[in-house]
This record gives C-alpha cells, sequence and structure tokens, in this order.
C-alpha cells in the first residue's frame, strides 16, 4: 500500500462582520482580521488581548482552586526545613515541571530533590512502591507536576503517612485523590477561565503564589523552561500560554537558563532568532529522548544545573542519546513500513504492525510517521514476553480512543483520547485487534475520510503577497496548537522554472509568474517535484509566508505546504518521441568524447523540440525501465545516467506496442 499525495483543501469559511469590526478598531490588514477570526479571535476584545496581551494580563494564580491551601502548606515545610520532594513524569512537560519547582524551592532556601520514574519499569504517574522508598528517606511532603490527578487509590494508600500537593493539567476523574490539596484548573469546582495551561503552566502558577506571598512581587523567572514544557506539550498557545510562550521565547534568545544555551548549542541553533518550531522539533526531542532511551532525570540535570561545564557535558551527551533515538527510531520505522506495505488491502482501514522486542520508548514517533505517509490510523506494538505494548494516533475524523472501546474486550488495558492512545494486548490477540479495527473503520469512516486535509485560511492574489503582509502576519506568533502556522493559496499561478537546492539537492525551488513579478516557492524535501512539476504548466498552490533575507535584499516566500496541477495537463509520449529521444541519448553517448555520465539537465536541453521538458522525462524514465540507462545520484544529489552495454535497443524502442505513454 502507498499513500496517494492527493490532499484535500478545506477553507475557512470567516465571519466578514467580525473581520470588519476588526479591522476598524485594531487597523490590522484584512487578511490578518480573517486570520485572527478562522482562530475564534473573532471580538475586538479578544483581539486586544491576542495581539498585546503583556506578562501584566497573567491571571491572578489563587484563582485556582485548592492554591490557599498549598501555599501556606508549602511555606510552612520551607520554613521548618522539613524534606520536600517533587514527584514528576518522563515527557519534556515533566521535565521542565520538575525542573521549575526544584529550582524555585532551592531558591527559596527549600531542603528538596525530586524524583522521576523510569518509563518502562514504572510508567507515567505516581508508583506506589516509589512512594513507599521517599516515605522511607523521611520524607514530609511531596509535590507532583504533570500527574498525580488519576491516583486515587495510591494516594489513598500513603495518605496518613505523607503530605501530599497535585498539581496537575490532565482531565480529573470523578474520584479526586484526597491530598492536601489538588491543584487543577480542570477539576470541579474550579472557577480558573483559562483551562488550557500545561503541567509545567500550572507549576508556575504554584510558584507565582508563592513568590508574592514571600515578596509581593510577580514571579517571571524561568520563562524559558515553562515555555519550552508548554510548546512540547502540544497545548493550545492563547490566553496564558501565548503570553508565557512569547515572553519565554524571548528569554531564551536574550538571557537563557545555561542548561537550554547549551542544548540551542549543540542543536545548531546557536545565534538564531528561536521559534516554537525550534522548540517542537530540535530541542524538545533532545530532551525527551533522555526519557525514552536513558533516564530523564539527565534532562532535569541539565536544566537545574548552575555550572555551565556540567551544562555542556549533559547537552552533548542527550546529543548523543537523541542521535541513538533516532537510530533506534529509524530500524523500526523501516521494518514497520515495509510491513504496511506488505500487507496491502490489509491496511488499507487501519494499520497495525507490531515488532518483537521493538523498543516500547519510540513506537509513537514511528505511529506518527507512519500516519504521515500513509494517512490511516495507526497503532505499532512492541512484544516483549507475550505482552505487546501499543501506542495509537489517528487522522482527523477517526478517535482512536473510541476505537480501542470498541474491542476492550481483547485489550489488558488501554486510554488516550481522539487523536492519541496506548494499550496493552496478549501476543496471540493482535489478529482479532486488526480485524476489529477494520470492522469499526468501515463502518464509522467514508473514502474521503482518508485524504489528508489542509486547511486554507484564504485565498491570495500574488499583488498582496508582500513584505508588509508578512510583517503583519508575523504579529500572529508564537504559533502553535489552537493558533496555527496560517496557510494561504494561490489558485491558479503558472511556473516560470523549477530546480533543486541544497548541499544534498533534496528540496526544491519553483519560481512562479505573476503580473507584479516573480514568486519564490520553497518545498523542503521535495526534490521529486523537480521531476513532476515544469515551465509554463499551471498550478495551485498552498502556502505558509515567510521573509527571504539575501545580500541585504528582503523578499516574501512561499512555503509550499502543498500544490497541484490544474487541468489536463499530463505529459503525453508517442512511440516517434521515445524513438527520437533515444538517438538523441546514444549519440551523446557515442560522440567524440564518449562521456561515461550525461547529467540530467544535458538531456533537457537535447531533448526533441516537439517534446515538452515532462515528455522528455517520461522518455528517460522509460529507458530506464528497459535498461537502457542507468540513474546514478553523486553525494551533492545530483542526477546522472550511465549508458548500459547491452545489445542495441533501437528495434525494441520501435516495436513498443502502445501507442501513447502516459504520466
Amino acid at each position: 500500500m502507498r499513500q496517494s499525495k492527493a490532499k484535500r483543501w478545506r477553507l475557512a469559511s470567516g465571519d466578514e462582520q467580525a473581520e470588519q469590526a476588526l479591522v476598524r478598531h485594531l487597523g490590522v490588514y484584512p487578511v490578518v482580521a480573517k486570520l485572527l477570526v478562522n482562530r475564534g479571535i473573532d471580538t475586538v476584545a479578544a483581539g486586544q488581548d491576542f495581539l498585546y496581551g503583556t506578562v501584566n494580563d497573567l491571571l491572578d494564580p489563587y484563582d485556582l482552586k485548592g492554591m490557599a491551601e498549598a501555599v501556606p502548606l508549602i511555606q510552612t515545610t520551607i520554613e521548618e526545613q522539613q524534606r520536600i520532594v517533587v514527584y514528576g513524569d518522563y515527557d519534556v512537560d515533566g521535565i521542565t515541571a520538575t525542573s521549575l519547582m526544584y529550582r524555585f524551592l532551592t531558591r527559596c532556601g527549600a531542603n528538596v530533590s525530586y524524583y522521576i520514574p523510569e518509563r518502562q519499569s514504572e510508567g507515567y504517574g505516581l508508583n506506589a512502591e516509589a512512594l513507599e522508598h521517599i516515605i522511607e528517606q523521611g520524607t514530609e511532603l511531596v509535590i507532583t507536576v504533570d500527574c498525580g490527578i488519576s491516583s486515587y487509590d495510591i494516594v489513598e494508600a500513603v495518605r496518613h503517612r505523607l503530605t501530599m500537593i497535585i498539581t496537575d493539567h490532565h482531565t480529573a476523574p470523578p474520584d479526586i485523590p484526597r491530598a492536601a490539596a489538588v491543584i487543577n484548573h480542570k477539576q470541579p469546582g474550579c472557577s480558573y477561565s483559562d483551562k488550557n495551561l500545561s503541567g509545567v503552566g500550572v507549576a508556575f502558577k504554584l510558584c507565582q503564589a508563592i513568590w508574592r506571598e514571600r515578596t509581593g512581587e510577580a514571579y517571571l523567572d524561568d520563562l524559558d523552561i515553562v515555555a519550552l514544557g508548554t510548546v512540547a506539550d502540544v497545548v493550545p498557545l492563547v490566553g496564558e500560554n501565548r503570553i508565557i510562550v512569547r515572553e519565554g521565547l524571548k528569554k531564551m534568545t536574550e538571557s537563557p537558563n545555561i542548561g537550554i544555551a547549551a542544548l540551542v548549542e549543540v542543536a545548531g541553533l546557536g545565534g538564531r532568532k528561536l521559534t516554537t518550531g525550534h522548540i517542537g522539533f530540535t530541542l524538545a526531542p533532545r530532551l525527551n529522548a533522555a526519557g525514552r532511551v536513558t533516564h530523564a532525570t539527565r534532562a532535569v540535570e541539565l536544566l537545574i544545573t548552575t555550572d555551565q561545564t556540567t551544562a555542556n557535558c549533559i547537552a552533548e551527551e542527550l546529543q548523543a542519546t537523541n542521535q541513538e533515538r533516532q537510530l533506534i527510531e529509524r530500524g523500526i520505522h523501516e521494518e514497520a513500513r515495509l510491513d504496511v506495505i506488505n500487507q496491502a488491502e490489509e491496511a488499507s482501514k487501519v494499520i497495525v504492525v507490531a515488532g518483537e522486542g521493538w523498543h516500547p520508548g519510540v513506537i509513537g514517533i514511528v505511529a506518527s510517521r507512519l500516519v504521515e505517509e500513509f494517512y490511516r490510523p495507526t497503532l505499532v506494538i512492541s512484544i516483549h514476553d507475550g505482552i505487546g505494548k501499543g501506542s495509537c494516533r489517528s487522522i482527523e475524523n477517526c478517535n482512536i480512543y473510541e476505537a480501542l472501546k470498541s474491542a476492550e474486550d481483547l485489550l489488558l488495558q488501554f486510554g488516550g483520547h481522539k487523536q492519541a492512545a496506548g494499550f496493552s494486548i496478549a501476543a496471540e490477540n493482535i489478529p482479532a485487534l486488526r480485524q476489529r479495527l477494520t470492522e469499526y473503520c468501515e463502518q464509522h469512516l467514508t473514502t474521503e475520510d482518508y485524504v489528508p486535509i489542509i486547511d486554507i485560511d484564504t485565498p491570495l492574489e500574488p499583488a498582496e503577497v508582500t513584505v508588509e503582509l508578512v510583517d503583519q502576519i508575523e504579529t500572529l506568533e508564537p504559533y502553535g496548537m489552537g493558533n496555527s502556522t496560517p496557510v494561504f493559496a494561490i489558485n491558479p499561478i503558472a511556473v516560470q522554472d523549477v530546480f533543486l537546492l541544497g548541499q544534498q539537492k533534496n528540496h526544491c525551488k519553483i519560481i512562479l509568474q505573476s503580473q507584479v513579478g516573480p514568486l519564490d516557492a520553497i518545498i523542503w524535501h521535495g526534490a521529486e517535484y523537480h521531476r513532476e512539476v515544469f515551465p509554463d504548466e499551471q498550478i495551485k498552490v498552498a502556502f505558509a509566508l515567510q521573509k527571504n533575507e539575501w545580500q541585504g535584499r528582503v523578499s516574501p516566500q512561499l512555503m509550499v505546504q502543498d500544490l497541484a496541477l490544474l487541468g489536463e495537463q499530463r505529459a503525453q509520449l508517442t512511440t516517434e518521441g521515445l524513438r527520437e529521444m533515444y538517438v538523441i541519448v546514444r549519440g551523446v553517448f557515442r560522440s567524440a568524447t564518449a562521456p561515461r555520465y550525461i547529467v540530467e539537465s544535458e538531456v533537457l536541453h537535447r531533448h526533441p523540440q516537439n517534446q515538452t521538458d515532462k515528455e522528455a522525462m517520461l522518455a528517460l524514465d522509460v529507458f530506464k525501465e528497459l535498461g537502457i540507462l542507468q540513474e546514478e545520484t553523486t553525494e551533492e544529489g545530483m542526477a546522472l545516467y550511465r549508458w548500459c552495454h547491452v545489445k542495441e535497443k533501437l528495434e525494441l524502442i520501435t516495436s513498443l506496442t502502445f501507442l501513447k505513454y502516459s504520466a
């Protein structure tokens, strides 16, 4: 099974009246007003807060239920120098929350340490055995971060021997643990208006409340750590999260935590303006790698150290660990991908792949990659000792949690939400699970649901694509969940030229024609488009916008999300055209200089005048299939063709029975 490139474009409906009000009262471009409305920012007051909110607009931490009970208890424990343990989680949200709380309590003079469970042996959340060990060490108070809200029985078992304060952001179950204080904006009876905080965000609110009691001042330190965990946890970047991340990104650039600065350097981001994309795709994976491959405490050590040499050492170690994680992931992904292709029709509705001994720390990433390629609900299962541990990722219109629920009689346990979930299963039940989920998808999904969707904010005319528009759009940053990068569309537009970019020639640049001049469009990792899109063709293109600065010149640049040919532009190659192209290629290799290789571009320059570039490329593909040419790629990514010394093939070309060859 192979995934089609076809995508479904979905244009936002908008609200013209609300957009006009934003233009009138906020002075933004009409395009920016439309972007705001598309993101639910449809009133002047909401637009004002979104565009111009500052740290002074952060909500009162005492509005959180449980805060009034937690603060004096922590204050007393600090003053009496009783032992405090911060109990966190092994993902980036938990790592940053643990680091933040440890750093803050240390600053307050507390007798504090921290504990993070080991992913494979202990799993997520509070662990009864770990708590017993913490009690044996003489701990008086445990403060959980990013976990604990679902641990009623575990908390109940130690409630009379250990004081606990739970801070969490996950959905609260019906039975809230009976801890000394529970701080969670999603618990019943909590009137806190912003329900989007991450685990580190809730921990930050606790730090704010304690600091205000101790100093009377607002606590704004460590916002870079808070921003790192907030972005990594993929919570909506609106409200408080937006302010926290915007200010945290500034701190990362201007005066970062030394551990974050060291990580930025080893990741190759030194000297650059950091974005949420850098956090999500570069920094967070390196912190996450510790919890996936070794132990998350190493990542905490990076964020809490005050020694530059130590920070540099740990950052290098995490870089190596991440490379190890990538190697493990790559191997599992290749196995899983081949399995999907071999399953063919069996994987047409849902993908279920399993492997003995696959590392359970990376199967979620592998599942995400398979969804990206095949756009199917996907389950990747790691089998150890007859038990499979599975990680699920889904597509837009498939609730994977409900799908698992339809097969819960086959599972040992499961949990999650619409787009992602986890489960365990006896290995012998995996085929039955595949069959059950296939039936579920047949009943609940349509053919259209298996076509990837690109959400288009608004169409643009080429004349609207200016540096000034990019400047206005940038006021919506930082982008993330709930405030996605704006995507625009131009339809139709003509292609002027196409060529490859990058040292490995693995990126594609398309120059588009317009009445106001050429527009540059970049497709990262899109080298294949060099063989599919040609000058003078009409295309439609979906894209994000950014500025390109080169030799003092600033211009808008289209970052292509999707493109498609318009109308009937399929190349048709006749037998006579193939014969003419064959004669040209043979003549090149039989010339006096007799080259061993010929560059693809040379062939295209020499093709018959009655052929298009696309038809010439198709002819080369036919020659490769017939064994006349063999394609090789240089280290720089350049395509070369070698003449295969086989018997004369002209007779074969002229005797082909087809009249047209289309693509």
